[in-house]
Protein backbone atom coordinates (compact mmCIF):
# COMPACT_ATOMS: atom_id res chain seq x y z
CA UNK A 1 0.00 0.00 0.00
CA UNK A 2 1.39 3.44 -0.81
CA UNK A 3 2.15 5.84 2.21
CA UNK A 4 -0.92 8.44 2.18
CA UNK A 5 0.66 11.93 4.04
CA UNK A 6 -2.10 13.54 6.02
CA UNK A 7 -0.78 16.52 6.04
CA UNK A 8 -0.30 16.72 2.10
CA UNK A 9 -3.74 15.29 1.39
CA UNK A 10 -7.38 17.45 1.19
CA UNK A 11 -9.15 16.09 3.38
CA UNK A 12 -13.22 16.89 2.39
CA UNK A 13 -14.30 15.99 6.04
CA UNK A 14 -11.88 18.57 7.76
CA UNK A 15 -12.96 21.54 5.20
CA UNK A 16 -14.49 24.72 4.90
CA UNK A 17 -15.28 26.32 1.60
CA UNK A 18 -14.48 30.22 0.51
CA UNK A 19 -16.76 30.00 -2.33
CA UNK A 20 -17.93 33.51 -3.55
CA UNK A 21 -16.85 37.38 -2.16
CA UNK A 22 -14.53 37.28 1.25
CA UNK A 23 -16.85 39.48 3.12
CA UNK A 24 -18.24 40.02 6.49
CA UNK A 25 -21.01 37.59 5.84
CA UNK A 26 -18.63 35.06 4.87
CA UNK A 27 -16.16 35.45 8.08
CA UNK A 28 -19.69 35.19 10.25
CA UNK A 29 -20.56 31.50 8.24
CA UNK A 30 -17.24 30.48 8.14
CA UNK A 31 -15.65 31.60 12.06
CA UNK A 32 -17.90 28.86 14.00
CA UNK A 33 -17.04 26.17 11.64
CA UNK A 34 -13.33 26.67 11.51
CA UNK A 35 -13.24 26.99 15.37
CA UNK A 36 -15.28 23.96 15.61
CA UNK A 37 -12.62 22.32 13.48
CA UNK A 38 -9.67 23.44 15.24
CA UNK A 39 -10.93 22.74 18.88
CA UNK A 40 -11.55 19.07 17.62
CA UNK A 41 -8.56 17.75 16.32
CA UNK A 42 -4.36 19.07 15.37
CA UNK A 43 -5.29 17.68 11.97
CA UNK A 44 -4.77 19.88 8.85
CA UNK A 45 -8.13 21.96 7.87
CA UNK A 46 -8.25 22.22 4.27
CA UNK A 47 -9.91 25.55 2.44
CA UNK A 48 -11.83 25.04 -0.90
CA UNK A 49 -11.53 28.22 -2.78
CA UNK A 50 -13.79 29.51 -5.58
CA UNK A 51 -13.93 33.09 -5.42
CA UNK A 52 -12.77 36.50 -7.49
CA UNK A 53 -11.89 37.94 -4.09
CA UNK A 54 -12.74 40.98 -1.70
CA UNK A 55 -11.72 42.50 1.55
CA UNK A 56 -8.14 42.26 2.61
CA UNK A 57 -9.47 42.66 6.13
CA UNK A 58 -11.64 39.59 5.80
CA UNK A 59 -8.98 37.92 4.71
CA UNK A 60 -7.22 38.40 7.78
CA UNK A 61 -9.74 37.23 10.14
CA UNK A 62 -10.19 34.34 8.37
CA UNK A 63 -6.93 33.30 8.04
CA UNK A 64 -5.56 33.81 11.32
CA UNK A 65 -8.66 31.77 12.36
CA UNK A 66 -7.71 29.05 9.94
CA UNK A 67 -3.63 29.15 11.59
CA UNK A 68 -4.96 29.36 15.08
CA UNK A 69 -3.35 27.03 17.84
CA UNK A 70 -5.16 23.69 18.25
CA UNK A 71 -5.49 21.28 21.10
CA UNK A 72 -1.22 20.89 21.27
CA UNK A 73 -0.82 24.38 20.82
CA UNK A 74 1.04 24.27 18.05
CA UNK A 75 -0.23 26.75 14.55
CA UNK A 76 -2.40 25.03 12.63
CA UNK A 77 -1.66 23.32 9.30
CA UNK A 78 -3.49 24.52 6.57
CA UNK A 79 -4.08 23.03 2.87
CA UNK A 80 -5.78 25.10 0.17
CA UNK A 81 -7.27 23.69 -2.76
CA UNK A 82 -8.08 26.74 -5.40
CA UNK A 83 -10.97 24.42 -7.40
CA UNK A 84 -12.23 27.76 -9.66
CA UNK A 85 -11.30 30.89 -9.07
CA UNK A 86 -8.72 32.85 -7.01
CA UNK A 87 -8.57 36.00 -7.42
CA UNK A 88 -7.25 38.92 -5.68
CA UNK A 89 -7.27 37.78 -2.15
CA UNK A 90 -8.67 34.42 -3.09
CA UNK A 91 -5.52 34.15 -4.24
CA UNK A 92 -3.27 35.68 -1.44
CA UNK A 93 -5.54 32.47 1.10
CA UNK A 94 -4.49 30.29 -1.86
CA UNK A 95 -0.65 30.91 -1.35
CA UNK A 96 -0.67 31.34 1.96
CA UNK A 97 -1.31 27.63 2.75
CA UNK A 98 1.00 25.62 4.20
CA UNK A 99 0.47 23.10 1.35
CA UNK A 100 -1.77 24.60 -2.00
CA UNK A 101 -2.95 22.54 -4.56
CA UNK A 102 -4.70 23.97 -7.71
CA UNK A 103 -7.15 22.28 -10.00
CA UNK A 104 -5.86 21.99 -14.03
CA UNK A 105 -8.95 24.39 -15.00
CA UNK A 106 -8.46 26.98 -12.26
CA UNK A 107 -8.30 31.01 -13.20
CA UNK A 108 -5.50 32.23 -10.52
CA UNK A 109 -5.29 36.78 -10.82
CA UNK A 110 -3.13 38.42 -8.46
CA UNK A 111 -3.01 42.30 -8.06
CA UNK A 112 -1.58 45.15 -6.10
CA UNK A 113 -4.39 46.13 -3.12
CA UNK A 114 -7.31 48.55 -3.92
CA UNK A 115 -9.25 50.61 -2.92
CA UNK A 116 -13.09 50.29 -3.49
CA UNK A 117 -16.04 52.71 -3.35
CA UNK A 118 -13.94 55.47 -3.09
CA UNK A 119 -16.45 58.87 -4.05
CA UNK A 120 -14.73 62.25 -2.88
CA UNK A 121 -11.00 62.17 -3.02
CA UNK A 122 -9.14 65.93 -1.62
CA UNK A 123 -5.43 65.73 -2.41
CA UNK A 124 -4.87 65.03 1.53
CA UNK A 125 -6.36 61.80 1.70
CA UNK A 126 -5.34 61.13 -1.81
CA UNK A 127 -1.41 60.65 -0.31
CA UNK A 128 -2.52 59.31 2.59
CA UNK A 129 -4.33 56.21 0.27
CA UNK A 130 -1.27 55.99 -1.89
CA UNK A 131 1.04 56.02 1.35
CA UNK A 132 -1.46 53.16 2.85
CA UNK A 133 -1.42 51.09 -0.43
CA UNK A 134 2.14 51.43 -1.04
CA UNK A 135 2.23 50.30 2.87
CA UNK A 136 0.11 47.59 2.73
CA UNK A 137 0.94 46.19 -0.89
CA UNK A 138 4.87 45.68 0.53
CA UNK A 139 3.76 43.73 3.45
CA UNK A 140 1.60 41.10 1.19
CA UNK A 141 4.40 40.89 -0.73
CA UNK A 142 6.58 40.18 2.32
CA UNK A 143 4.47 37.66 3.72
CA UNK A 144 3.69 36.37 0.75
CA UNK A 145 7.48 36.14 -0.47
CA UNK A 146 7.75 34.27 3.24
CA UNK A 147 5.80 31.38 1.97
CA UNK A 148 6.69 31.38 -1.77
CA UNK A 149 10.24 31.32 -1.28
CA UNK A 150 10.10 27.57 -0.06
CA UNK A 151 8.20 26.67 -2.87
CA UNK A 152 10.79 28.39 -4.89
CA UNK A 153 13.69 26.64 -3.52
CA UNK A 154 11.99 22.87 -3.89
CA UNK A 155 12.28 23.86 -7.67
CA UNK A 156 15.80 25.41 -6.95
CA UNK A 157 16.67 22.39 -5.59
CA UNK A 158 15.24 20.23 -9.03
CA UNK A 159 16.46 22.53 -11.72
CA UNK A 160 19.79 23.15 -10.46
CA UNK A 161 21.20 20.61 -12.98
CA UNK A 162 20.47 22.79 -15.58
CA UNK A 163 22.42 25.46 -14.85
CA UNK A 164 25.84 24.50 -16.45
CA UNK A 165 24.17 24.59 -19.76
CA UNK A 166 22.42 27.84 -19.25
CA UNK A 167 25.98 28.96 -18.95
CA UNK A 168 28.10 27.42 -21.68
CA UNK A 169 25.31 28.38 -23.75
CA UNK A 170 25.41 32.33 -22.70
CA UNK A 171 27.25 34.98 -24.51
CA UNK A 172 27.29 36.61 -20.54
CA UNK A 173 30.45 35.93 -18.54
CA UNK A 174 30.16 34.88 -15.02
CA UNK A 175 25.97 34.24 -14.84
CA UNK A 176 25.70 33.83 -10.91
CA UNK A 177 23.20 31.02 -10.08
CA UNK A 178 19.97 33.00 -9.40
CA UNK A 179 20.51 34.51 -13.49
CA UNK A 180 20.46 30.89 -14.43
CA UNK A 181 17.44 29.65 -12.08
CA UNK A 182 15.33 32.51 -13.84
CA UNK A 183 16.48 31.41 -17.51
CA UNK A 184 15.60 27.90 -16.36
CA UNK A 185 12.30 29.00 -14.67
CA UNK A 186 11.66 31.03 -17.94
CA UNK A 187 11.63 27.75 -20.21
CA UNK A 188 8.69 26.66 -17.97
CA UNK A 189 6.55 29.81 -18.04
CA UNK A 190 3.34 31.47 -20.44
CA UNK A 191 4.45 34.87 -21.91
CA UNK A 192 2.79 36.64 -18.76
CA UNK A 193 5.10 34.11 -16.13
CA UNK A 194 7.94 34.82 -18.42
CA UNK A 195 7.43 38.98 -18.00
CA UNK A 196 6.92 38.50 -14.10
CA UNK A 197 10.30 36.78 -14.17
CA UNK A 198 11.96 39.10 -15.96
CA UNK A 199 11.34 42.19 -14.33
CA UNK A 200 11.80 40.30 -11.00
CA UNK A 201 15.37 39.62 -12.18
CA UNK A 202 15.31 44.04 -12.89
CA UNK A 203 14.64 44.62 -9.30
CA UNK A 204 17.20 41.82 -8.14
CA UNK A 205 19.94 43.24 -9.96
CA UNK A 206 19.26 46.68 -8.28
CA UNK A 207 18.62 44.76 -4.76
CA UNK A 208 21.89 43.22 -5.00
CA UNK A 209 24.10 46.36 -5.87
CA UNK A 210 22.49 47.63 -3.18
CA UNK A 211 22.79 45.32 -0.60
CA UNK A 212 26.60 45.30 -1.48
CA UNK A 213 27.21 49.10 -1.72
CA UNK A 214 24.50 50.43 0.34
CA UNK A 215 24.29 48.09 3.16
CA UNK A 216 28.45 46.89 3.34
CA UNK A 217 29.03 51.06 3.57
CA UNK A 218 26.46 51.88 6.45
CA UNK A 219 27.93 48.88 8.02
CA UNK A 220 31.21 50.21 8.14
CA UNK A 221 30.13 53.83 9.66
CA UNK A 222 29.31 51.11 12.45
CA UNK A 223 26.59 53.22 13.17
CA UNK A 224 23.59 52.10 15.09
CA UNK A 225 19.51 52.76 15.40
CA UNK A 226 18.19 56.11 13.48
CA UNK A 227 21.88 56.97 12.39
CA UNK A 228 22.50 53.49 10.86
CA UNK A 229 19.24 54.07 8.99
CA UNK A 230 19.73 57.62 8.52
CA UNK A 231 22.91 56.27 6.57
CA UNK A 232 20.83 53.62 4.55
CA UNK A 233 18.80 55.96 3.63
CA UNK A 234 21.24 58.16 2.68
CA UNK A 235 22.82 55.23 0.67
CA UNK A 236 19.67 54.35 -1.38
CA UNK A 237 18.85 57.83 -2.75
CA UNK A 238 22.43 58.69 -3.56
CA UNK A 239 22.05 55.13 -5.95
CA UNK A 240 18.90 55.69 -6.91
CA UNK A 241 20.25 59.53 -7.98
CA UNK A 242 23.12 58.05 -10.00
CA UNK A 243 21.20 55.47 -11.58
CA UNK A 244 18.81 57.94 -12.96
CA UNK A 245 21.15 60.80 -13.72
CA UNK A 246 20.66 60.66 -17.66
CA UNK A 247 16.76 60.81 -17.16
CA UNK A 248 14.24 63.08 -15.99
CA UNK A 249 13.77 60.72 -12.79
CA UNK A 250 13.15 62.77 -9.75
CA UNK A 251 12.65 61.96 -6.35
CA UNK A 252 8.77 64.32 -6.52
CA UNK A 253 7.55 63.93 -9.99
CA UNK A 254 7.87 61.68 -12.80
CA UNK A 255 9.68 57.92 -12.32
CA UNK A 256 7.62 57.91 -8.83
CA UNK A 257 10.74 58.74 -7.44
CA UNK A 258 10.38 58.75 -3.99
CA UNK A 259 8.34 55.59 -3.73
CA UNK A 260 11.05 53.49 -5.36
CA UNK A 261 13.49 55.06 -2.59
CA UNK A 262 10.88 54.26 -0.06
CA UNK A 263 11.14 50.55 -1.52
CA UNK A 264 14.16 50.16 -1.66
CA UNK A 265 15.06 51.29 1.71
CA UNK A 266 12.36 48.72 3.51
CA UNK A 267 13.03 45.87 1.36
CA UNK A 268 16.99 46.55 2.44
CA UNK A 269 15.98 47.06 5.90
CA UNK A 270 13.25 43.71 6.17
CA UNK A 271 15.83 41.48 4.40
CA UNK A 272 19.33 42.86 5.47
CA UNK A 273 18.53 43.08 9.27
CA UNK A 274 15.02 42.48 10.04
CA UNK A 275 12.58 39.28 10.16
CA UNK A 276 13.44 38.00 6.77
CA UNK A 277 17.15 36.74 8.32
CA UNK A 278 15.39 34.08 9.85
CA UNK A 279 14.05 32.90 6.31
CA UNK A 280 17.71 33.03 5.25
CA UNK A 281 18.40 30.37 7.83
CA UNK A 282 14.73 28.26 7.37
CA UNK A 283 15.88 27.68 3.76
CA UNK A 284 19.07 26.68 5.02
CA UNK A 285 17.48 23.78 6.86
CA UNK A 286 15.26 22.27 4.73
CA UNK A 287 17.20 22.63 1.18
CA UNK A 288 21.14 22.99 2.33
CA UNK A 289 22.08 20.47 -0.19
CA UNK A 290 20.40 23.10 -2.88
CA UNK A 291 22.98 25.76 -1.80
CA UNK A 292 25.92 24.49 -0.43
CA UNK A 293 28.46 21.81 -0.92
CA UNK A 294 28.17 18.65 1.92
CA UNK A 295 31.55 20.31 3.62
CA UNK A 296 30.37 23.23 4.01
CA UNK A 297 26.93 21.95 5.23
CA UNK A 298 28.94 19.71 7.94
CA UNK A 299 30.99 22.83 8.68
CA UNK A 300 27.99 25.24 9.24
CA UNK A 301 25.93 22.13 10.87
CA UNK A 302 29.01 21.65 13.38
CA UNK A 303 29.34 25.47 14.14
CA UNK A 304 25.38 25.98 15.43
CA UNK A 305 26.30 22.57 17.32
CA UNK A 306 28.72 23.93 19.36
CA UNK A 307 27.32 27.82 19.63
CA UNK A 308 25.79 27.15 22.88
CA UNK A 309 28.27 24.80 24.16
CA UNK A 310 30.23 26.07 27.56
CA UNK A 311 33.75 25.60 25.39
CA UNK A 312 31.42 26.90 22.28
CA UNK A 313 33.01 28.32 19.08
CA UNK A 314 35.23 31.92 18.51
CA UNK A 315 33.09 34.57 16.82
CA UNK A 316 35.28 34.40 14.03
CA UNK A 317 34.21 31.15 13.05
CA UNK A 318 30.82 31.79 14.22
CA UNK A 319 30.60 34.91 11.91
CA UNK A 320 32.11 32.82 9.57
CA UNK A 321 28.98 30.79 9.06
CA UNK A 322 26.67 33.66 9.27
CA UNK A 323 27.93 35.21 6.38
CA UNK A 324 28.49 32.37 4.85
CA UNK A 325 24.68 31.59 4.97
CA UNK A 326 23.81 35.35 3.62
CA UNK A 327 26.13 34.98 0.86
CA UNK A 328 24.38 32.49 -0.77
CA UNK A 329 21.06 32.74 0.36
CA UNK A 330 20.34 36.30 0.69
CA UNK A 331 20.55 36.88 -3.40
CA UNK A 332 17.67 34.18 -3.50
CA UNK A 333 16.02 35.57 -0.74
CA UNK A 334 15.77 38.74 -2.77
CA UNK A 335 14.61 37.03 -5.61
CA UNK A 336 11.50 35.76 -4.32
CA UNK A 337 11.00 39.41 -2.57
CA UNK A 338 11.26 40.71 -6.05
CA UNK A 339 9.16 38.12 -7.68
CA UNK A 340 6.48 38.99 -5.13
CA UNK A 341 6.61 42.35 -5.32
CA UNK A 342 5.81 42.11 -8.87
CA UNK A 343 2.98 39.99 -8.67
CA UNK A 344 1.35 42.71 -6.58
CA UNK A 345 1.88 45.22 -9.34
CA UNK A 346 -0.51 45.43 -12.15
CA UNK A 347 -3.09 42.66 -13.75
CA UNK A 348 -1.38 38.93 -13.52
CA UNK A 349 -3.63 36.77 -14.39
CA UNK A 350 -1.64 32.85 -13.79
CA UNK A 351 -2.34 29.56 -15.27
CA UNK A 352 -1.95 26.84 -12.79
CA UNK A 353 1.55 25.71 -14.15
CA UNK A 354 2.98 29.42 -13.66
CA UNK A 355 1.25 29.43 -10.22
CA UNK A 356 3.69 26.29 -9.83
CA UNK A 357 6.63 27.75 -11.28
CA UNK A 358 6.82 31.02 -9.40
CA UNK A 359 5.79 29.61 -5.89
CA UNK A 360 2.61 29.98 -5.25
CA UNK A 361 0.99 26.84 -5.01
CA UNK A 362 3.07 23.28 -4.24
CA UNK A 363 0.67 21.01 -6.58
CA UNK A 364 -1.52 20.91 -9.93
CA UNK A 365 -4.00 17.87 -9.65
CA UNK A 366 -3.95 15.29 -12.52
CA UNK A 367 -0.37 16.32 -13.86
CA UNK A 368 3.13 14.95 -13.60
CA UNK A 369 4.92 17.99 -12.03
CA UNK A 370 7.21 17.04 -9.08
CA UNK A 371 6.18 18.12 -5.46
CA UNK A 372 6.73 18.16 -1.84
CA UNK A 373 4.17 15.43 -1.45
CA UNK A 374 5.92 12.91 -3.64
CA UNK A 375 9.20 13.20 -1.15
CA UNK A 376 6.47 13.29 2.08
CA UNK A 377 5.05 9.94 0.90
CA UNK A 378 7.96 8.24 -1.15
CA UNK A 379 9.35 5.16 -0.12
CA UNK A 380 13.14 5.48 -0.83
CA UNK A 381 14.72 5.64 2.48
CA UNK A 382 17.87 7.68 1.04
CA UNK A 383 15.54 10.02 -0.31
CA UNK A 384 16.05 14.17 1.36
CA UNK A 385 13.86 14.55 3.79
CA UNK A 386 11.74 18.05 4.77
CA UNK A 387 10.59 18.28 7.83
CA UNK A 388 7.22 19.88 7.97
CA UNK A 389 7.89 21.85 11.19
CA UNK A 390 12.55 21.96 10.66
CA UNK A 391 13.03 24.86 12.96
CA UNK A 392 15.76 27.07 11.68
CA UNK A 393 19.37 26.33 12.80
CA UNK A 394 19.80 30.14 13.30
CA UNK A 395 23.13 30.26 16.44
CA UNK A 396 23.33 33.66 18.71
CA UNK A 397 25.05 36.47 16.81
CA UNK A 398 28.37 36.26 18.09
CA UNK A 399 29.68 38.71 20.81
CA UNK A 400 30.23 42.59 19.95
Amino acid sequence: MPTVDLNYRPNPDRSVCVFGDIGDELVSRLAPEILRLRHASDAPITVYINSNGGSTRCLDYIHSLLASKGLSAKKGRVITVVVGNAKSAAANLLTLGDYAVAYPTASILFHGVRYGGVDVVTMETAESMANQLHSTNRATAAQLARVGAERLAFHYARLKGEFAEVRSSSPKENLSDIECFAHVLQRHLSPVGKQIVFKAMERWQSLKILSEQVMRKARQAQKSGLKFEAAVLHGVINYEVKRNANTDWSLGGKGNGLLRVVSDFTLLRDYDVGHHTRLVWNLFAKFSSAFFTEQDIATIKAVVANADKPSGVSDETLNYANSRIEEVIKPFCYFAASLWQGLQEEENPLRPSDAYWLGAIDEIYDTALPSLRDIAEGDDEDQETLPLDSKPLEPKAPSQ
